[in-house]
């Protein structure tokens, strides 16, 4: 027979569902998994959530509101990335976008939340940093804050024109634009390319960084790029691209909550695996309503999830993308 579980919080905007079973994890610890859980958070307990993740201080975690809204922002601390250095007497705060945090989201989403929030950020910091000297001045192809509208109305300005070329012409030319290739006030070296069998080209690079560095410590950084035909402009994405895997590496490796870096490679996939098992087991849970249960709280929250549409023209579009599919299970949008 089942005894009925008493409400309990486990922590702060949590609570367990009417029968949720406990699990015993192979260490002997008991716990009662999230996906029994309910959630009610409050900026309370997402601030108290903060106060418990850690990354580099450097990258602050904020929490606030706007009016029902709870929402998570980043504020990084640095130099201003359009400023000359020598003209900077002291770092400024800056802040990202925010990330609006459903009252009814899983803690451990809530963390996933931020862990996330630190990525973009960063990224576009990275972004920022890339410097090209072109006609006498210092732009950054990859930043974000180019003109999207007016960059699709003029789309054909933007096409890629380049001829092919041999593997030393491109080596010469790899050469001759990283000399105009600033990265966090740092500069790039070319170590080995080297032109495969199957036509793929491998591009050994350094990066050297100077104590004006902001994104990586000082030190020298290697990357392999790999490039399916000798362009340039292929060779300037994949390098953006590396640099951005780099920065990700930085935050998986060191963003911990309550001390545990959930996303460092130091830790066991088939132990996490493992786990998992071990927490969404349903065999041995014989109670009927606390199943129903489970399952009418999941469908609720689906629900809550659903958007509503107001634009006519939208829902008609979405509507007709829909149909395509034919009868899907879930919770349909409001059109």
């Amino acid at each position: 027979m089942s005894i009925k579980s008493k409400p309990m919080v486990l922590q702060q905007g949590e609570q367990a569902l009417e029968y949720a079973p406990s699990v015993k994890l192979k260490n002997g610890k008991n716990c009662i998994p999230q996906h029994y859980l309910r959630y009610k958070h409050t900026l309370e307990s997402v601030q108290n959530i903060i106060l418990n993740c850690h990354f580099n201080k450097s990258y602050l975690i904020f929490a606030s509101s706007e009016g029902d809204n709870i929402y998570i922002q980043i504020g990084i601390i640095g130099y201003d990335n359009y400023i000359s250095l020598s003209k900077q007497s002291q770092k400024k705060i800056v802040y990202g976008r925010k990330w609006r945090v459903e009252p009814e989201l899983p803690t451990s989403e809530i963390i996933q939340t931020i862990f996330l929030a630190l990525k973009k950020a960063r990224e576009h910091e990275v972004r920022e940093l890339f410097k090209l000297s072109l006609k006498k001045s210092k732009t950054t192809p990859f930043s974000n804050h180019h003109d999207l509208p007016l960059m699709a109305k003029n789309a054909s300005l933007l096409e890629v024109e380049e001829k092919g070329m041999s593997i030393d012409d491109f080596v010469k030319n790899v050469r001759r634009l990283l000399l105009h290739t600033q990265y966090d006030s740092g500069q790039f070296n070319i170590v080995d390319i080297e032109k495969r069998k199957n036509g793929d080209i491998l591009v050994d690079i350094n990066l050297s960084t100077s104590k004006k560095t902001q994104l990586l410590e000082s030190g020298v950084y290697c990357f392999t790029l790999l490039l399916k035909k000798p362009s340039i402009n292929e060779f300037l994405f994949k390098l953006m691209e590396a640099l951005i895997y780099q920065s990700d590496r930085e935050v998986e490796e060191h963003f911990s909550y309550m001390g545990f870096k959930r996303f460092s490679q130091n830790n066991s996939v088939f132990e996490i695996a493992e786990l998992s098992c071990c927490t969404r087991d349903t065999s041995h849970i014989e109670n009927d309503s606390f199943l129903k249960k489970l399952e009418k709280t999941n469908y609720e929250v689906d629900k809550n999830r659903a958007p509503v549409i107001t634009n006519a023209k939208l829902s008609k579009k979405l509507a007709q993308d829909l149909s395509r599919f034919g009868k899907l299970d879930g919770v349909m949008p409001f059109l």
